[in-house]
Order: structure tokens, then C-alpha cells, then sequence
């Protein structure tokens, strides 16, 4: 990839959103999506053909998207991360550097249902139980991974960023400071004593990789991906009788458990990430449309 050739391009993309009246915050949003594209048609050195963003395919655009499904973020971030690439080729095809826009045969992601309800006392401890009954080998990671979620509520996508830097515990107490894209909007969550147990018990026999920094790894030693994340959730929660419950639903049990805890909105809008206390409002009360 030529990368002074895709700067030129998204100094003229910018340009180009400034004269159609785009806000500030959005043409940065846009730019930000693009050097994405660019930097993992870098990184994936596979499925990705282009040397240039102009040489952008439908099946490119595609696998970007399901690229980040992987990662664990909603159809609604992605379908932003695929209005940035439409936007981008109409630009370059207006401007005669392209011949088409091929991000236009590219679905938007339609959201699957989700569960809203939280999960009670008895179910939590059946699903803690299954994980404690499965593979010897697996029992500490994967307990920690299901405490985790339960106890901070953080998304899939965040857990599996979370490096080992971003755990501090001291006697039994302890914070997890989760990233925000790009590095900003950070977060602290504290983490309670069942939390802090997991994640000690777990880094006893977390295997060594000095070139690893992720917090939770796969059993080849790489950072844990969110399909196996996804996975172990499920086999969990069949294993424990428990039906239509995903990793999100312990998200919406801790958001719900925090709220009745604290009777505080702003407190669970923070440490949900949400922007504004409306959003959690939203996300909590169940006749009202599902926000992550």
C-alpha cells in the first residue's frame, strides 16, 4: 500500500466532507473509520487486494465488516465504520478516481434480537456452577472471563482488549481501566471481591507469553478472540439449563443489579461507557429500543 498516496486521498475525502457541511466531530469520525481500512488491509496481508483505498472491492468491504463482528463491535458501530466507506467512494468516484461505488452492494449488519431480561441469584449460580464443571484446563480463564462480565459489565469487545496493565489488584480489592476507541475516553471500574478472586486465581495459571500483553489468551497462547468468548458463554449457559442468554445478558444483569444497588443512573451510565444518562435509561427500561 502506497501510504503517502492514501493520506493525499483522506486529506482530499476531508475536504470534500467540510464543503458538503459535515461537522467537525463526524469528518473526524469518518477519517479515523478510513485509516482503519487502510491499516488492516496492512495488517490482514490476506483477503485484502488493494494497494490503495481506491482499489477497494466489494468482497474487501465485506470482510472488513465481518473483520470487525469478529472483534465484538455492535452492527451499529459497524454500520457507521460502513457509512464512512460509502461516503469515501462516492467522494472518489465523484472525483474520477473510481468507477463505482462498491461499498453500495454491502448490507448494512440488522442487529439480532437480544435478551433483556437479567439474569436472578439462582440462575447466576447454576451458570457459575457449569463453569467450575467444565475442562480442568480451561476452569480458571473461563470462570474469570464469566465473573468479569458479570461483575463490571464490560462488552465482549472491551474484554478482550484488556491487557494485563489494565488490572490492579491489592488486598482483595482492585480497578480495570477499559479503553476507549482509540485510546481516549478511559474508564475505571472497580472490581469487587468476587472479581478480584477470579482474576488472582486465574493469573496463577495464566500461561506465559512474554509477547503477549492481553489479559485473557487462547490455549495456542494468542489474545482470546470474541467468537470464543461468544462461544464459552453459550456452552455455559446451555450447560446450566438456561436458555436465550448471551454475553450480553450479563451485561444487562450487572447494569440492572448496579442500578437497584446504588439507585444512582449516572453511576451505571459510567461504568456501562455510556454517554449520557439518557442512554442508560434507554438500555435498561425493556419497552424501550435496545442500545449497547
Amino acid at each position: 500500500m502506497d501510504k503517502g498516496t492514501d493520506n493525499d486521498l483522506l486529506a482530499r475525502f476531508e475536504q470534500y466532507l467540510l464543503r458538503l457541511g459535515f461537522s467537525r466531530a463526524t469528518v473526524v469520525n469518518y477519517l479515523a473509520d478510513m485509516r482503519g481500512v487502510a491499516r488492516w488491509c496492512v495488517e490482514s496481508g490476506q483477503g485484502c487486494r488493494q494497494r490503495t483505498l481506491l482499489d477497494l472491492a466489494t468482497d474487501d468491504v465485506q470482510a472488513y465488516c465481518q473483520h470487525l463482528m469478529d472483534r465484538g463491535l455492535s452492527p451499529a458501530t459497524v454500520n457507521r465504520h460502513l457509512q464512512a466507506i460509502r461516503k469515501f467512494c462516492d467522494f472518489a468516484r465523484q472525483a474520477n478516481l473510481m468507477e463505482s461505488n462498491p461499498a453500495l452492494d454491502v448490507r448494512r449488519i440488522q442487529p439480532l434480537p437480544i435478551s433483556r431480561r437479567a439474569l436472578d441469584a439462582d440462575e447466576i449460580a447454576r451458570l457459575l456452577e457449569a463453569v467450575q464443571a467444565g475442562r480442568p484446563s480451561l476452569i480458571k480463564r473461563d470462570y474469570a472471563i464469566i465473573q468479569l462480565l458479570l461483575q463490571t459489565g464490560i462488552k465482549v469487545g472491551e474484554l478482550i482488549e484488556l491487557q494485563l496493565a489494565d488490572i490492579e489488584l491489592t488486598d482483595g480489592r482492585g480497578t480495570l481501566t477499559v479503553k476507549g476507541n482509540g485510546g481516549n475516553n478511559h474508564r475505571r471500574i472497580p472490581l469487587n471481591a468476587l472479581a478480584c478472586q477470579a482474576l488472582q486465581e486465574y493469573l496463577q495459571v495464566r500461561p506465559p507469553s512474554p509477547d503477549v500483553k492481553h489479559l485473557f489468551l487462547s490455549q495456542e497462547g494468542n489474545s482470546i478472540s470474541a467468537r470464543t468468548v461468544q462461544r464459552l458463554v453459550n456452552v455455559y449457559t446451555r450447560a446450566a439449563g438456561l436458555t436465550g442468554v448471551s454475553a450480553h445478558t450479563l451485561r444487562y444483569t450487572f447494569a440492572t443489579s448496579m442500578l437497584e444497588e446504588t439507585g444512582d443512573v449516572a453511576t451505571v451510565a459510567n461504568l456501562l461507557g455510556h454517554r449520557s444518562v439518557e442512554t442508560t435509561l434507554r438500555y435498561i427500561q425493556a419497552d424501550q429500543e435496545v442500545i449497547d
